[in-house]
């Protein structure tokens, strides 16, 4: 098993999600693509909302026109996590040492997303930012873990997506792929306020990156790069249903052998937090590790598949949500489709 260990564990000093105010239920999504599309998109559409079984989601898209932009922005939302977060942890943001972000639908290519939060902020301080989707989170908490070694300050990490913006509703534009992607993403932000750890409660450990992608085709892409920027095409995102189908389970076995080989029992886990990529993940673990169904954190029923700002949100939630009591662990386990990474951690509350 090809895993890496952080070298330094952490504590969650704060943590705070911000979702756009539009929230969009699949019914509505129907709708526009009845209007915009006609009947056949829109039966299609609850077929595959039906194999997704996600219901909901908060958006950043205007759903009236085929094309919109962001609003709110990706840096509105980030500011606006970053900031509750850093208020919660009784912090300014002249305290941070340095700020990492990641997503795969960015603001802008370069400067990236990092550098206009970091604007909006007041941040003094370097900044850097990982072009990542859904295992972004355990990157950025690899690169804090390093270092944190020798920097003791705060750091902040920010994930957002905005990817709803990538899709043109019409006809032309649209295939089996890019219907999966409507009726499957969301978007939405969420700020964490690490240091390097010292005290037991509020404590990131074990964290834990791998990959199993080489010589395989990527099982989710987003186009727009050097590569494909010629053809003068709107970029767009491809899924390759079969190739997740294929490689997704092993990811999250891969991560969940790479936590328990730390010496962990599975009865030692109050909550489950998987990567959220669909509305039945809760009863998809709970089957397979045999455990409660209420033990698995399912958001992605009601928020959608937030990509690089999934786990999060998610953790965001469960944290803020008073459900936790001192010592209660969670075990995350990332996984990405793009080249199969899976990455994650031990919380201890």
């Amino acid at each position: 098993m090809a895993v890496t260990f952080a070298p330094n564990e952490l504590n969650l000093l704060a943590i705070n999600a911000f979702l756009p105010p539009q929230q969009v239920t699949n019914q509505t999504l129907f709708s526009a693509l009845n209007r915009l599309c006609g009947k056949t998109a829109q039966r299609k559409a609850k077929i595959i909302a039906k194999r997704l079984g996600i219901e909901g989601r908060y958006l950043v898209r205007n759903l009236a026109k085929p094309l919109s932009a962001c609003s709110p922005t990706s840096i509105d939302m980030s500011h606006q996590a970053l900031t509750a977060a850093l208020t919660a942890a009784g912090l300014t943001a002249n305290d941070l040492g340095y700020l990492l972000s990641h997503t795969c639908t960015p603001h802008t290519q370069v400067p990236p997303n990092a550098s206009w939060i970091a604007d909006k902020l007041g941040l003094q301080s370097p900044y850097l930012e990982l072009r990542q989707a859904c295992t972004g989170f355990a990157n950025a908490l690899q690169i804090a873990s390093a270092f944190s070694i020798s920097d003791p300050r705060p750091l902040a990490i920010v994930g957002c997506e905005t990817g709803s913006v990538y899709f043109d509703i019409n006809n032309a534009f649209i295939s089996t792929s890019q219907m999966v992607n409507y009726m499957q993403m969301g978007d939405g932000c969420a700020a964490a306020i690490v240091q390097q750890a010292t005290k037991p409660e509020q404590r990131l450990s074990d964290i834990y990156m791998g990959q199993i992608g080489h010589g395989k085709a990527p099982g989710f892409y987003l186009d727009g790069g050097s590569k494909t920027v010629g053809t003068g095409e709107m970029a767009r995102f491809h899924h390759n249903s079969q190739a997740v189908k294929d490689n997704g389970e092993s990811l999250f076995e891969l991560g969940l052998q790479a936590v328990l080989s730390r010496g962990y029992q599975l009865d030692d886990f109050n909550y489950i937090l998987p990567h959220q990529a669909n509305g039945y993940i809760d009863t998809m673990i709970a089957k397979k590790l045999n455990i409660a169904p209420h033990k698995v954190i399912n958001d992605a029923k009601d928020l959608g598949n937030l990509g690089s700002a999934a786990i999060w949100v998610s953790l965001a939630r469960l944290v803020n949500s008073g459900k936790l009591n001192s010592g209660d662990k969670v075990m995350v386990l990332g996984a990405e489709a793009t080249k199969y990474l899976y990455g994650g951690f031990v919380y201890t509350h």
